[in-house]
Order: C-alpha cells, then structure tokens, then sequence
C-alpha cells in the first residue's frame, strides 16, 4: 500500500459501484479509512473488499437526497475514524430529455441527487473539516457541464451547478483551509454505462464513431477518474483549490468529431 493518504479519513458517495467503487478502492490502497455512502447495499461488499486487503472501511446505507441521511453519513466519520478529510461526491443519476420534453419528475430526480445531495454532503462535511484546519472536496461533475449533446437535459444543468458550487466553496471556505475542485469524467466505461449502450442501436457503428472523437484512442475506465481523484484529495494539490479536471482522453478537445 502507499502512503499518499496517510492519517486521512475519506468519504466518497456512490462509492458501491463504478467511478465511485474505484475512488474508494484507490484511496484505500494509499492508506485512507474509506467511509462508503451509497442507498445500494453492495456498498457493503467494496467495504468489505478494502477490508479484506488489509484497508480501513466502513459503509452507511445513504440517501444522499435527504438531509439528515448525508448529515448522519458525515458523522459516522467523525465518530468512526475521528475525523474527515477528503470528501468525493461522486453520487449521480441521469435521465434522457430536453427542456420542452423532460418532466418536472425528471428534473427534481437528477437535482436532488447530483446537485442538492452533494450541497446537504457539503453542507456537513465543512464544518467537521473546519474543526481539523481543513480538507479537501472534490465534486466529480462531467464534460456535458460545457460540451453537452442532444437531450442531455437536465443532466448538464446539474452538473453546471455542481462545478458553480465548487467555485462558491473554494472562495467562501478557502481561508479555513478547505479546498474544493471538480473532476470532469468524459465517457468512463462503468457497468452503467455498458448497460445503456447494449440498448443502443447499431452499438458497434456507435462505438466506432465514438472511439474516433478520442485522441488516445480508448475509453476512460474508472481507475483514470480515481486517479486524478487521489491526486486532488493529497497534499501534492494543496495549492490547487476552484479548478476542473477534465478526464476524457482528450475528447473535448475536438469542436467536432466526424466518423474515420
């Protein structure tokens, strides 16, 4: 194991799968306690696995669209590892649409859980941080903040919220040693992700075109997320406070992508 996390207690939500699963994981094996939130269960098994490789972790069943559920998972940090450090809101969801066609239904769902939900995370979490001299937030947004595609909404609007937020906690919060950052995945091969493009028709025509608006010529996999993760969340960024990260292989880069 490393040391880069040394003495430090993490917290990262949607940490029971996917991007979040391996920020959870990589924080562990740089010697952070891990504090898992997330509403599924298999929460418990990437607890258990740190575990098992000889980490620190602990999950909590979480709701981060409730308040009192993201104070409580902000808490069982506090009380469990005595202290916080590091804070991921990785939790997000999304739904298809656009401004005329997405229902009031659909926009309080992706707005309670990737905007409102890290607000009530860091709404809780500064104070403890503030207590210790400090911490690190790092607010995981997405490329379709600034460079979004059709019926994305309202998605993007989160996301451009969430990076907002993070801009609002770096100046208020910068004195008391707190800093906040965003990472913006690009597309990230996560089982969600997998999922939504064995729907997709033509998936290999798709796929194909995608993989041409990549300058690496690959997909991003969790681990590259978790990676600028660890980075953000040690002391080699203590001088880096309201930026963005963008982890896309060099995709927003293109004003255009055409098909090879």
């Amino acid at each position: 194991m490393g040391m880069r996390l040394k003495g430090k207690v993490a917290v990262v939500t949607g940490a029971a799968s996917g991007i979040g699963a391996a920020i959870a994981v990589r924080f562990a094996e740089e010697g952070a306690k891990v504090v898992i939130g997330d509403i599924s269960v298999e929460g418990e098994q990437i607890a258990a696995r740190i575990r098992e490789s000889g980490g620190d972790a602990l999950y909590v069943a979480t709701d981060i669209r409730s308040e009192e559920s993201c104070r409580r998972l902000m808490q069982s940090a506090q009380d469990h590892f005595g202290g916080l450090h590091v804070l991921v809101n990785n939790a997000g969801v999304q739904t298809a649409g656009n401004v005329t066609t997405a229902t009031e239904e659909d926009w309080e769902r992706v707005m309670g859980v990737n905007l409102r939900g890290a607000w009530y995370c860091c709404k809780h979490a500064i104070p403890l941080m503030e207590k210790q001299g400090g911490g690190s937030i790092i607010n995981i947004a997405s490329t379709h903040a600034f460079r979004t595609q059709r019926n994305y909404f309202p998605y993007h609007s989160s996301k451009a919220g969430l990076m907002a937020m993070t801009l609002g906690i770096c100046i208020d919060f910068g004195e008391k040693g707190i800093r906040a950052n965003n990472i913006c995945p690009g597309y990230i091969e996560t089982p969600l992700t997998r999922e939504h493009m064995r729907q997709v028709p033509n998936r290999e025509e798709k796929e194909r075109f995608m993989l041409s608006s990549h300058p690496l010529r690959r997909f991003g996999k969790p681990e590259d997320v978790a990676n600028a993760a660890l980075f953000l969340a040690s002391d080699e960024s203590s001088f880096i406070s309201g930026t963005s990260l963008i982890v896309d292989g060099g995709r927003s880069a293109f004003q255009k992508a055409d098909p090879e």
